[in-house]
């Protein structure tokens, strides 16, 4: 009975070790442009327009070329306290404003 035991423990965990799944890398950027006879649109994917900044005295101001311009469209959320924040897009930057040294989640959405 005992021996039994023992080849079932040793088949559980053989399998658990073969059922772990590795980490897949990340997609290389792809775009895609699309025109319609109600206009067009670009879709960019598996670029890195998303991170976490921490604010000095209120502001911050991150150098991405990720960031095209002021038509950019950005979330951002402090994670450190209930606070509003302003983020700007810029050609190449993403300026913040927010409170104190709060850390601030970012993502270009457009």
């Amino acid at each position: 009975m005992s021996r039994i035991r023992l080849l079932l423990i040793i088949a559980a965990l053989f399998a658990a070790g073969c059922l772990q799944v590795q980490p897949q890398p990340m997609p290389p950027p792809t775009s895609i442009s699309s025109w319609g006879p109600l206009g067009g649109f670009t879709m960019s994917s598996g670029a890195n327009c998303a991170g976490h900044a921490t604010l000095t005295n209120g502001l911050a101001t991150l150098q991405d070329p990720c960031f095209t311009g002021s038509a950019n469209v950005v979330l951002c959320t402090d994670t450190s306290a209930p606070v509003a924040v302003s983020c700007t897009p810029e050609s190449g930057s993403l300026a913040i404003t927010g409170a104190g040294n709060d850390t601030i989640a970012y993502a270009r959405v457009r």
